[in-house]
């Protein structure tokens, strides 16, 4: 029960506020101001170095860093939505710079050949060609020359493609008999169609400090017992707190 005492006497008129409930009311009001904050929608664009991440009503875009340090930049627009402290991206198709894939008649019957290049036009050694079969797993493994070619000989048990690098996007595609590919390879990680999660540490209307916790969870509408989980198995191996603001003008 909340109890607030007035004595008044021919002085002065003495407001006595019990203690218990000055601790009640400020716990009160910082629930509120919690709850408050946290329904307002995160908006405008917010930087941290090269990355960044933009917030219009429902709708988000970003570009950023990955957790481990290679340098790989993830990229994606999507819909968002906040639970408790959390944000889930769901993303849709980019708009941006993406993997190419060009089709052309096979040059030899009995050999798959691809051509892989940069989106500036450069061939790319290096790159790691798997051959996959109906059921997704890999059967052959091949790597582009210092021309960017990768040349395998057919297999009828081969159905899909998959192109991959630590430092470019990655892509997979269905394979055609008497079919070459060339591939533009954009430099981004470009996210579509995936779940990113990433977890809010605080927060101001000039200010987004977050962890990346995911860029593709694997589990459709996450309950928050299950973002909890990812947050604490994440613990321990993501130390990484981003601190995105944004610019003063």
């Amino acid at each position: 029960m909340l109890i607030i005492n007035i004595v008044i006497n021919k002085h002065h008129l003495n407001k006595k506020i019990e203690l218990p409930t000055m601790k009640i009311l400020l716990t009160l009001t910082i629930v509120l101001f919690t709850l408050t904050l946290n329904a307002q929608e995160i908006s405008g664009t917010y930087y941290e170095g090269p990355d960044s991440i933009s917030f219009n009503d429902n709708r988000v875009i970003f570009s950023v860093r990955g957790n481990d340090g290679l340098g790989m930049v993830f990229t994606a627009e999507g819909t968002y939505e906040m639970m408790d402290d959390f944000i889930l991206i769901n993303t849709e198709s980019y708009s941006g710079a993406k993997t190419k894939i060009e089709t052309a008649a096979a040059e030899k019957s009995d050999t798959i050949q691809l051509q892989l290049f940069s989106e500036d036009g450069y061939s790319i050694k290096g790159i790691r060609a798997e051959f996959l079969n109906k059921k997704g797993s890999p059967i052959a493994l091949s790597t582009s020359d210092e021309h960017g070619k990768v040349f395998h000989r057919i297999d009828p048990k081969i159905t899909a493609i998959k192109v991959s690098d630590l430092l470019y996007d990655k892509t997979t595609f269905d394979f055609e008999a008497g079919t070459d590919y060339t591939v533009h390879l954009v430099k981004n990680r470009v996210l579509e169609d995936k779940i990113v999660i990433f977890k809010v540490e605080d927060r101001s209307d000039k200010k987004l400090t977050m962890k990346l916790l995911s860029t593709d969870f694997n589990r459709s509408n996450p309950s928050a017992s299950q973002l909890i989980k990812l947050d604490k198995k994440n613990a321990a191996i993501i130390d990484r707190v981003r601190l995105f603001e944004k610019p003063e003008y």
